[in-house]
């Protein structure tokens, strides 16, 4: 069995796909993702970004999106 490994969004190199954990922050914050689709286990394309600068670009079920580094930070996935 694979060990499951957490780790922050903005960790994620482009072109791996990760599995939606949670977010670490507020109400809002939650709420705000929970909108844009960040739901648990929904499956998230890295498109551009990383550790990179600039924004990080996700592709997440049938649409594409900007995240700034600081909101990519507090969203926890898992390596697929």
């Amino acid at each position: 069995m694979r060990e499951e490994m957490h780790m922050p969004l903005s960790m994620v190199t482009p072109g791996q796909e990760v599995k939606f954990v949670s977010v670490r922050g507020g109400r809002g914050v939650r709420r705000r993702l929970a909108d844009m689709g960040f739901n648990p286990g929904v499956k998230i394309m890295v498109i551009q970004g990383g550790f990179q600068s600039g924004p990080i670009i996700v592709a997440i079920r049938d649409a594409r999106l900007a995240l700034g580094h600081g909101m990519a930070h507090k969203i926890i996935v898992n390596l697929i």
